[in-house]
């Protein structure tokens, strides 16, 4: 654990630590700002420069003497971060509550913010620099609403016990004449900060708690290609070495020996490609340079193949999409996918924890998903206090995955009588919601008898067409 300017600390995950019961103030700012901005901001920049394309190898020296000098760049942190999110929340997880009205109230919620996109940034900033934020505020409807935070200009502080619990959220930025401002939120106010870190003014907020949230890709707070990053520069390197070489031959000299050259000799064969001299003892080849061909390409093999063992996160391209029934229905290919569903596994439960505590937040200072009226009603009656929603939340996060429907469907039809009707239902990836799809085949039933009975000859109501023939007939008699 590193000390910091100030009371604050940081853990050996880079988890910025600080003395419970403590109040924060401009040394402890400063100490926190200053270390995130001339140490973790290094590898931030880092990181987000690779997804963009740009790594070390652009950086080197240029070779002298005019020698071949190509800087091929295979952008694998981009892919990487893309396909495993992908992978992880291409299919926009169902967060909801068990009560209609409540879980309504969510997703209102959830659309009007639009969380979900939100939530797609949040787990590619993860994946780029360890760790991402979602701050609450105020928009000037007087609605709650959510914006995401970059680790590059913010940081949570958590309380030094082993709870963890957040103790403060500061945000800062730098203009472009380097002057920094920022604000420090606490569970019960806002303070604002300048550029010697000095605090400028302080008002109360709503929250109830820091209103921000650290998502994390893991433990650690690494990027889902951290450990893997010197191998996609010795990829890079390899790849451009290569073009080097074919550049080279290419541009090979042409020796002569012996023999008798003019220079208008050398430029009739350079025009009709013909070396051709009366000397006995002319000779004329060019020079060739070791090639190492094969030990490249094998090293390229070997580099791509670790590459994707050790970031866990599956090439696409070695995924074969056709063959087998078993390779149609994704077997084979979920099976290749193994080591990044573990991965994805964990950062779900991460993601997980991190929205619990989100909507927490949320629910005390809104109207959003307040409990049913049968809990309160219970809650008065027991003398007891009233559970946050957050607490009965139900999160499904659904990796995306082919799926071949008809094998579902055997499946399905297979589990008949075997096991609930939810849980067959629940073997195909076409059915979102199994007990509203549930319903749906209740009420589908409901409306089948209703019209077989109305249909059926035996249940004709002869007593209405009685009836209405005597109305007939006494009209006929007036």
């Amino acid at each position: 654990m590193a000390k910091v300017n100030g009371k604050g600390s940081i853990s050996e995950n880079d988890m910025f630590l600080f003395p419970v019961g403590e109040d924060i103030d401009s040394d402890d700012i400063q100490g926190f700002v200053k270390y995130n901005q001339q140490v973790l901001l290094k590898n931030y920049d880092e990181n987000i420069g690779m997804y963009k394309g740009h790594y070390p190898i652009l950086d080197q020296e240029d070779k002298p003497l005019n020698k071949p000098d190509n800087r091929i760049l295979v952008n694998f942190a981009k892919y990487i971060t893309d396909i495993f999110n992908g992978f992880f929340i291409g299919v926009p997880p169902k967060i909801s509550l068990p009560d209609d009205s409540s879980n309504d109230d969510l997703q209102t919620f959830n659309n009007r913010t639009s969380m979900f996109d939100k939530l797609s940034e949040i787990a590619k900033q993860t994946s780029i620099y360890g760790r991402s934020f979602l701050m609450l505020y105020q928009d000037e409807n007087s609605n709650t609403n959510c914006a995401i935070s970059s680790p590059k200009n913010s940081l949570m502080v958590y309380d030094d016990t082993v709870a963890h619990r957040p103790m403060f959220f500061i945000r800062y930025s730098v203009d472009e004449d380097n002057n920094l401002t920022g604000t420090v939120y606490t569970p019960n106010e806002q303070r604002t900060f300048d550029g010697d870190f000095n605090i400028t003014g302080t008002t109360s907020h709503l929250f109830k708690a820091v209103p921000a949230i650290e998502f994390i890709e893991n433990e650690e707070r690494q990027s889902v290609f951290e450990s893997v990053k010197s191998i996609m520069n010795a990829i890079n390197s390899a790849l451009s070495q290569k073009a080097n070489d074919v550049e080279a031959i290419a541009d090979a000299y042409l020796l002569f020996k012996g023999g008798e050259f003019d220079s208008e000799m050398i430029k009739n064969m350079a025009d009709n490609r013909v070396i051709a001299n009366s000397s006995a003892d002319a000779d004329a080849k060019f020079l060739e340079r070791p090639t190492g061909d094969g030990t490249q390409e094998n090293l390229l093999d070997r580099l791509a193949e670790y590459l994707f063992q050790t970031a866990m996160v599956t090439n696409l391209n070695d995924v074969n999409t056709t063959g087998s029934a078993d390779t149609a229905s994704g077997y084979s290919i979920e099976l290749k996918m193994q080591a990044m569903r573990s991965l994805a596994s964990n950062k779900e439960r991460k993601f997980t924890n991190a929205l619990r505590e989100f909507y927490r937040i949320v629910f005390n200072i809104s109207n959003v998903a307040k409990t049913s009226l049968v809990k309160k009603v219970v809650n008065t009656l027991t003398g007891n206090a009233q559970s946050n929603p957050a607490d009965e939340l139900s999160f499904q996060f659904t990796r995306n995955l082919p799926r071949n429907v008809a094998n579902e469907a055997t499946t399905a039809q297979t589990l008949e009588g075997v096991v609930s009707k939810e849980t067959q239902l629940k073997v195909l990836s076409i059915v979102d919601d199994p007990k509203a799809e549930i319903q749906k085949i209740q009420d589908e039933e409901k409306d089948g008898i209703t019209s077989a009975v109305n249909s059926n000859p035996a249940n004709y109501n002869f007593d209405d067409e009685k009836k209405s023939g005597v109305e007939d007939d006494e009209t006929d008699s007036e």
